[in-house]
């Protein structure tokens, strides 16, 4: 899993999540290459978007998505 530094895709992540897009899945993939990374589907208006990184922060950011959004 790669460091604190900035994570363009957290940040697309975050501008879909305040755009309104909804959270319809959240994957995990111990075994991704370069490391274990994070996969979040999200869709609105019939439209579907897939934002996938390894960074640490877009994991900690996903954990939060996945108990405010999923687990309820």
């Amino acid at each position: 899993m790669a460091g604190w530094g900035d994570d363009p895709e957290l940040e697309r992540l975050r501008a879909l999540v305040d755009e309104g897009w909804t959270v319809v899945e959240i994957t995990d993939d111990p075994n991704a290459l370069g490391g274990p990374a994070d996969t979040v589907v999200l869709s609105k208006d019939g439209n579907t978007e897939t934002v996938t990184s390894d960074h640490l922060q877009f994991h900690h950011y996903v954990e939060w998505l996945r108990e405010e959004h999923l687990d309820k």
